[in-house]
């Protein structure tokens, strides 16, 4: 009773944090997108005992650097359930996070209740869902908060001389989770408040110290107190040594495709995830509603008080995130959500000047009680209602047709196009696949495709007519070479074919030439 009565609302928000993510790490299956591929690989990895270069569908794979998949082989090793283990590092780094917040509101504005960040960003949409599934960037926006909060430290702290572990840490955990982007989200926030204080609100020590040269000289030594040498080797720790390590081991074009490829490359052409440029000017307002609302008061005032540290800090962690990511052509909604801290402080920052004290309080109380309610209608979802409706999230349903149909009359499964991480979380793996209908007839031809076998097909994939695409399973398959199974709803709508003895012996036909393959097609890229 006596530790009950101690526990403040910041402890009591851990507590029912934990227990809700403690209950959904055993209570439901994999939620796309993100949580097959972890559980596939870490299935993968673990069944091979394969610790360095992550595995999926038998291929190294190029997504992600190794720190989560190592994390979740770990919670495998220990006897964790396969997707218990995938979803513990990030719930750890959902509760780590919020303690960190209430770290960072310290510092800054210790005249709050200690409790008011922590509650209040905990209860943000995206970051609910994104601490909630298995994935890297968790560990990404963890990382950047210590880093930054860190940074708040040593800024706040001018006679501190000891070498910033916190910040340094982070940025290592920030990096080693996404490899170059952990320093290039974090490193700039700090140089450009630096430089920004030295031209802004810079105080001389005698009056003598004016100049250009005195701001330079200030900046200088600002720098140096962050330790960069130390802390930039620090940071590479975290990812250099596995570069070097792949590289020996499998060969330099997977770190070829792994550093430049995922990053550079994608970075400024953007293969996928391509979105036009003021996509996170409308993501935003859901995704971190409702401090979203008070975010652009935050900016205004933000550049009113911009001599004042907190505030400084605040914009520049805020916009520099989104300008980085928005300058990228590679977008998700997701990718902003290191920057999540900050837009919250600045929009609750925003109220005491906004408002007058009575109606600052009331909001205030209103938004630690939309926070509740919102924790806990997130809380009987998990609990309640999603292990009863699981089996419809991700098509599993569909996906236990499949493996019905292919038990009552077995054969092999092979994916027309490459298989999405779900059918091979279901259906198991490595599976076999064609990447064209010239490479499906000519594997049938040459006998490595057999009559019995099995063609899961993607409705995408499937002729509709126009321009020949040779991306399209042509001709439709029909009697008498293929025979339809039967069409499901499974993560995407698919449809099973089974090859039959005729397509032996059917003639070649004429298909578009498949477009050369890239060098990175070696390895898995989803």
């Amino acid at each position: 009773m006596n530790l009950l009565k101690r526990l403040d609302p910041l402890h009591w928000l851990l507590v029912a944090l934990a227990v809700i993510y403690g209950v959904a790490l055993f209570n439901h299956g994999p939620i796309p997108s993100m949580e097959p591929r972890f559980a596939e690989a870490v299935r993968e990895m673990f069944a091979r005992g394969e610790w360095l270069i992550p595995i999926k569908n038998g291929l190294p794979y190029i997504e992600y650097p190794p720190l989560y998949f190592w994390l979740g082989l770990i919670g495998r090793s220990a006897g964790l359930p396969l997707l218990a283990a995938i979803r513990l590092p990030g719930y750890i780094g959902f509760l780590l996070w919020v303690w960190w917040l209430a770290r960072l509101q310290k510092d800054l504005f210790p005249n709050w209740p200690r409790w008011l960040l922590a509650l209040t960003g905990a209860a943000l949409p995206a970051i609910l869902y994104n601490f909630f599934t298995a994935q890297s960037d968790s560990l990404l926006i963890l990382g950047t908060l210590i880093a930054l909060t860190g940074f708040v430290r040593l800024r706040t702290d001018p006679m501190r001389r000891s070498f910033p572990w916190e910040l340094w840490l982070g940025v290592l955990l920030a990096t080693a989770a996404k490899g170059p982007v952990g320093l290039a989200i974090t490193l700039p926030v700090m140089a450009i408040e630096i430089v920004l204080t030295a031209f802004v609100s810079f105080q001389p020590v005698t009056s003598g110290q004016r100049g250009l040269s005195a701001r330079l000289a200030w900046i200088w030594h600002e720098a140096w107190r962050l330790t960069p040498l130390r802390g930039i080797a620090l940071a590479l720790l975290g990812i250099v040594p596995w570069y070097i390590a792949a590289g020996f081991s499998i060969g330099w074009e997977f770190v070829r495709a792994v550093l430049v490829y995922q990053n550079f490359t994608r970075f400024l052409v953007g293969f996928d995830h391509l979105q036009p440029w003021w996509m996170y000017f409308q993501s935003i307002w859901i995704d971190l509603f409702p401090l979203s609302l008070l975010f652009p008061f935050g900016i205004y005032f933000g550049i009113r008080y911009i001599r004042e540290f907190r505030w400084r800090v605040l914009l520049v962690w805020a916009l520099f995130t989104i300008l980085f990511f928005t300058v990228s052509a590679s977008k998700q909604s997701k990718y902003i959500m290191p920057a999540a801290p900050a837009i919250a402080l600045l929009g609750l920052a925003s109220l005491g000047l906004l408002f007058n004290p009575r109606w600052r309080i009331w909001i205030r109380d209103a938004l630690q009680g939309w926070a509740i309610v919102l924790i806990t209608f997130f809380g009987v979802l998990v609990i309640a209602w999603l292990p009863f409706h699981d089996r419809k999230i991700g098509g599993l349903e569909g996906f236990d047709q499949i493996k019905a149909a292919v038990a009552q009359e077995p054969g092999s499964v092979v994916s027309f196009q490459w298989p999405r991480p779900m059918t091979l979380y279901v259906l198991g793996a490595p599976m076999a696949y064609v990447r064209s209908s010239r490479e499906l007839y000519a594997e049938i031809h040459q006998g490595r495709i057999k009559p019995g076998d099995y063609i899961l097909v993607n409705t995408k994939y499937l002729p509709t007519g126009g321009q020949p695409d040779d991306t399209k399973f042509l001709p439709a398959p029909q009697a008498p070479y293929f025979a339809e199974v039967l069409r499901v709803k499974a993560e995407d709508p698919m449809v099973l074919y089974r090859v039959l003895p005729a397509a032996v012996s059917m003639p070649v036909p004429e298909t578009p030439v498949p477009a050369p393959s890239h060098w990175w097609e070696r390895f898995d890229t989803d």
